[in-house]
């Protein structure tokens, strides 16, 4: 499954790295080093997953998690941290990072979250698309129950009223 993934770090070395492990899986992968052009691709580029290094500059990387969640992203987010506390990684999961992976990190960590983050946007995705349709749905009934002149009852299988016209 390929995805639009976003890196935010401000080491270079580690924005290529994650690159190019994304790269390999098929990924289509944006990065960017600080927190304005994080902002930037938050807000306009479609994304699947982000990834985002907890220190960067005056800012962090809970702050772009803020500022995703303030936008209404559905996209997860993981931290990458090479200063992990207790305090960061709560805050970060409270917030609703998907995870908190301290650095080194190894490809196959990376690729493993990858993975798990990207299969449950898509879980997200599918729910949300069911959800319309069952509303859509509801919607249409209403609309035939209120536009029918005669009379129309449901009863469930008690044969108890469920809804009427």
């Amino acid at each position: 499954m390929s995805a639009r993934v976003l890196v935010v770090d401000d080491e270079e070395s580690i924005r290529f790295t994650l690159k190019q492990f994304l790269l390999q899986e098929g990924h289509d992968v944006l990065t960017v080093g600080d927190y304005a052009a994080a902002l930037k691709a938050i807000s306009n580029e479609a994304l699947d997953l982000i990834f985002v290094d907890i220190v960067l500059g005056e800012r962090s990387g809970v702050d772009i998690l803020r500022s995703a969640k303030r936008l209404g992203l559905t996209c997860p987010v993981i931290i990458i941290t090479g200063f992990p506390n207790l305090d960061t990684a709560s805050e970060a999961l409270r917030l609703g990072a998907f995870d908190y992976l301290p650095k080194p990190v190894r490809k196959e960590a990376i690729l493993r979250t990858t993975r798990m983050a990207l299969n449950h946007k898509h879980l997200l995705d599918q729910r949300e698309i069911a959800e319309t349709k069952q509303e859509n749905y509801r919607r249409h009934l209403e609309a035939v129950f209120r536009s029918v002149t005669d009379a129309i009852i449901t009863v469930d299988k008690d044969m108890m009223v469920t809804g009427f016209n």
